[in-house]
């Protein structure tokens, strides 16, 4: 269990620091579906940062982070508790029993995480706008809210059966273009990892789209008269033109995560940490 402190630590770390660009690619798979006016909408990260610190403080640059730590922990926790048996039962050599052991083991985690990640979406996309409340402030009260707005179930877990289509691709996909580039490169477990999420990515948008669905937009739909209105307003959602808002920020986010971690000897730090606390505790 220790390794998986380790992991949790180092991890929660480097995504920490890292957060505001995982704000940032939030925001840009959502923000066609909320109600914001065009100055208020960001192409880029130099106005993401800006318009952030400017209504939010810098400490609005790492909104919702806590809220992704809390979620490593049953994340962690499920993988440690449900990996091994699922290998038992599924695991081969074969491209399908690895694909079919990563999908159960990815789909499982979900079920214990997902509404954390819907806590997380929702406070990552509430944006600050001067002279409005938020409705996501802390943990209680974002759950509170979406409970209070959609019902436990359809609020918390929206958008998980697309999450489990997600999980089922990726893990595929990722097997796949591991075997394929295999000899070919030393880094072919990196490229199989990025080429599989951009394959997905446009799926992702999609799932975040579900997860901050507020009531405010299921009213504004319900105001259109007819169909022809109501299919072009939902059109809106579904347009992928929006499909890869925020991938170059993911990539840069996950290539400098791998970079980080391989190259900070995390277990000597952590076991450093853990000598001088037993030191500390003698006196």
């Amino acid at each position: 269990m220790e390794e998986y402190v380790q992991g949790f630590v180092s991890t929660s770390l480097v995504k920490t620091v890292l957060a505001p660009l995982e704000r940032y690619k939030l925001i840009r798979q959502t923000q066609d579906i909320l109600t914001l006016s065009s100055k208020e909408k960001m192409t880029n990260f130099y106005q993401f940062v800006k318009k952030t610190i400017s209504n939010e403080g810098v400490k609005g640059l790492f909104r919702s982070n806590l809220t992704a730590i809390y979620m490593w922990i049953p994340q962690v926790y499920a993988q440690h508790v449900f990996y091994q048996n699922i290998k038992q039962v599924t695991y081969d050599k074969d491209i399908l029993s690895m694909g079919l052991c990563a999908t159960l083991c990815g789909i499982t985690t979900s079920i214990f995480s997902y509404p954390l990640d819907t806590i997380r979406v929702r406070q990552a996309t509430e944006i600050q706008i001067p002279g409005q409340k938020r409705m996501y402030i802390g943990f209680e009260e974002t759950r509170f809210n979406i409970k209070l707005e959609n019902g436990f179930f359809k609020g918390l877990y929206s958008g998980f059966t697309i999450g489990c289509i997600q999980t089922l691709l990726f893990a595929y996909g990722i097997v796949g273009l591991n075997q394929l580039l295999e000899g070919m490169t030393p880094y072919n477990q990196q490229l199989a990892y990025l080429g599989s999420y951009a394959l997905i990515y446009p799926i992702d948008s999609v799932r975040r789209r579900l997860q901050v669905k507020s009531i405010l937009f299921q009213q504004e739909a319900s105001k259109k008269q007819n169909l022809w209105e109501k299919l072009k307003f939902n059109m809106k959602e579904w347009n992928f033109s929006w499909g890869y808002g925020g991938f170059l920020a993911h990539n840069i986010r996950g290539i400098t995560m791998l970079i980080i971690l391989e190259q900070v000897n995390f277990e000597s730090l952590f076991k450093e940490t853990q000598n001088q606390l037993n030191q500390a505790l003698k006196y």
